[in-house]
């Protein structure tokens, strides 16, 4: 041991001089300020290791800033806080068969017949994705087996594999059957794989401290657990927010209706996931109480990919669509009227036959198309994120003292938010990812 002590230290003052290397002095065309959700032209960001040193006005670099930063010109972009995904599934993928009109029924095939092993390579693929696509930090909210997820983190953060960062759930507690749709009652222990279910009051208060134990940093719950129909109790979801607190995470749950968000509000969740069918009333008590929403709306493309794949007619595809975009603006321009906190997510884990990643990103194109402002949808995607993530002091933001999270898209993103699709740079922890300038 006293060797390799020594040795060790003969080696530090030669990684220093490297390490100082890593600082960049980045020239912006334009910067979206996720405080303000202002456009600002003009500046430069400087970056030490993995941290934001300074944002101020555009100059010429000094000749000593030559000598000691990298420079990188993105004036002819767009720059802005790396994008946040406030509700992935990076192991869980599920196919559109014809005919198929009971959602989740795909999940059987993947638990008894694709395994874990397969399910990690596909979830380090999307992982690259995400991140490549301007995606630096996601939460994921279970469907990852047996704390997949979890492993996952582990193998980015250790370098094995590329992708952002990640706030981990491990599985999602809910009650008898999951979401897994179907099963005979002597083949229900299968959903055990998937879920942790809980039994009262007592067992959700064990449940929590299974999933931190095994390094949940969020816990995620099923207020009603669609395409099933039963439903966790107040006092089961009361007893989960309780523990959970003590930790400090926070719990998110996945409610469709809004008997299930209003249950949830009231049993004091951080987070609604989906929140498709909810009222006034409901929206008013979570703006009241801080609570956030995640809309997983997706756009029109995603949507008629869907429908297409689950072979309906064109008109019938036309219909839907109109249906869907009324539908879910309405609900989401409520939301906002009514003073919610919406944080952007994708729920992407269907299989759209469209490239890794892409379904997240056009997220904000559907929210685009319910009517929200691009600046409002960009700080969906940036600044509330962090909140819903408990990261709001570390990202979400190209600021002083945060992390260097930083990504650069084509420069008429302040007009066209298509532009959200065209990634050129993305930086995550003062390292370079992707560098297409």
């Amino acid at each position: 041991m006293k060797k390799f002590l020594f040795l060790s230290s003969l080696f530090v003052p030669f990684l220093l001089p490297a390490q100082d290397k890593q600082q960049f002095l980045i020239r912006a065309g334009k910067l979206f300020d996720s405080e303000s959700g202002q456009f600002k032209k003009g500046v430069s960001i400087l970056v030490k290791y993995n941290i934001i040193q300074e944002v101020r006005e555009d100059r010429e670099p000094s000749v000593e800033e030559k000598k000691n930063y990298t420079l990188i010109d993105l004036r002819a972009y767009t720059v802005l806080p790396g994008l946040i995904d406030a509700h992935t599934h990076l192991l869980y993928r599920e196919e559109i068969h014809p005919g198929n009109n009971l959602p989740g029924l795909d999940l059987d095939k993947v638990l008894t017949m694709d395994g874990d092993a397969y399910r990690a390579i596909y979830g380090a693929a999307r992982a690259k994705a995400y991140l490549e696509a301007g995606i630096t930090a996601v939460q994921d909210l279970g469907n990852s087996g047996q704390f997949a997820d979890v492993a996952l983190r582990r193998a980015i953060n250790e370098g094995l594999v590329p992708g952002p960062r990640m706030r981990c759930a491990g599985p999602g507690l809910s009650t008898e059957g999951g979401q897994v749709p179907g099963l005979i009652f002597k083949h229900r222990e299968i959903v055990n794989d998937e879920y942790r279910i809980v039994k009262g009051p007592e067992d959700a208060v064990q449940a929590v401290r299974e999933n931190i134990n095994q390094g949940a940093d969020v816990i995620k719950i099923y207020s009603n657990n669609t395409p099933n129909n039963t439903r966790l109790s107040t006092e089961e979801i009361r007893a989960i927010v309780k523990e959970a607190h003590l930790y400090g995470l926070r719990v998110t749950a996945h409610a469709t209706d809004n008997k299930a968000v209003y249950n949830a509000v009231i049993s004091g969740v951080d987070g609604i996931e989906h929140g498709y069918q909810v009222d006034d009333s409901t929206l008013e008590l979570m703006a009241k109480k801080g609570v956030i929403l995640v809309p997983t709306d997706g756009d029109s493309i995603s949507l008629r990919q869907y429908l297409k794949l689950s072979s309906m007619s064109e008109k019938e595809i036309a219909d839907q669509l109109a249906w869907d975009r009324k539908f879910l603006g309405d609900r989401l321009q409520r939301a906002v009227k009514k003073g919610v906190m919406i944080a952007a997510g994708s729920d992407d884990y269907v299989d759209f036959k469209l490239p890794f990643a892409e379904p997240s990103i056009r997220t904000l194109i559907g929210y685009v198309e319910s009517g929200i402002p691009i600046p409002r949808v960009l700080q969906f995607a940036t600044l509330n994120g962090s909140s819903q993530l408990n990261w709001s002091n570390k990202i979400g933001k190209i600021k002083r003292g945060y992390l260097a999270d930083i990504i650069a898209v084509d420069d008429d993103l302040e007009k066209n938010i298509q532009s959200i699709l065209s990634v050129r740079f993305v930086m995550k922890d003062g390292k370079i990812f992707l560098n297409k300038l």
